[in-house]
């Protein structure tokens, strides 16, 4: 008799009400929404509390974080998102040593003020 089985991961347990509406009202949506996964791998692993809370404020953060970039690239209405990865320099007339500096971002801890012209026309 042979049974196929797969091993299924428990169930997360909901958090309970209080912290869950606690959570709304403090609006940590991240950590609500993460914070019952955390907790039982927490149980799981033996975490320290400063690990609980470090894990949770982390994700909290992050995606903060991620909202913001999100709602300033809306803001700034750019017709196409751009990443210097996608810059081909040796299309451009930018020297490559210009461009290694300018992306090095001396210039900013400097307090440099950055000025770019185009093509004349």
């Amino acid at each position: 008799m042979s049974s196929s089985s797969t091993a299924v991961p428990p169930a997360v347990a909901a958090l309970p009400a209080d912290l869950d509406a606690g959570l709304r009202r403090l609006k940590l949506a991240t950590v609500r929404r993460t914070a019952a996964e955390v907790l039982q791998t927490a149980k799981i692993q033996r975490w320290t509390p400063e690990e609980v809370l470090r894990t949770l404020i982390e994700a909290e953060l992050a995606a903060r974080d991620a909202s913001n970039i999100a709602a300033r690239l809306k803001a700034a209405a750019f017709p196409v998102a751009k990443t210097l990865d996608s810059f081909i320099v040796a299309e451009s007339s930018i020297p490559p040593a210009t461009f290694d500096y300018l992306i090095g971002l001396e210039w900013v801890r400097a307090h440099a003020n950055l000025a770019l012209v185009g093509p004349p026309g």
